[in-house]
């Protein structure tokens, strides 16, 4: 009973390790920009969603919206496993 469990549990810390990277990269920018930038991307997407009228799936709302700003900062999305 032992095995497997430990297996799983070897598993979901592969999976998370892999996404301890920032979700977003540009070739150009610091590390220091990308934080500035998602800091700025997440409160104004923050901001818009928690103002009336609010939309029915805040986090995938905030999420998108994230998205679609670093996005148009010119950064590529995903979770990074190299």
């Amino acid at each position: 009973m032992q095995r497997p469990l430990i297996l799983v549990f070897l598993c979901a810390a592969l999976l998370m390790v892999g996404c301890t990277k920032p979700p977003y990269r540009a070739p150009d920018k610091s590390l220091a920009q990308l934080n500035g930038d998602y800091t700025d991307c997440y409160s104004q997407a923050s901001l818009t969603a928690n103002t009336p009228p609010y939309p029915d799936n805040l986090f995938r709302t905030v999420s998108d919206q994230t998205d679609q700003c670093m996005k148009s900062r010119g950064y590529t999305g995903g979770c990074l496993f190299d």
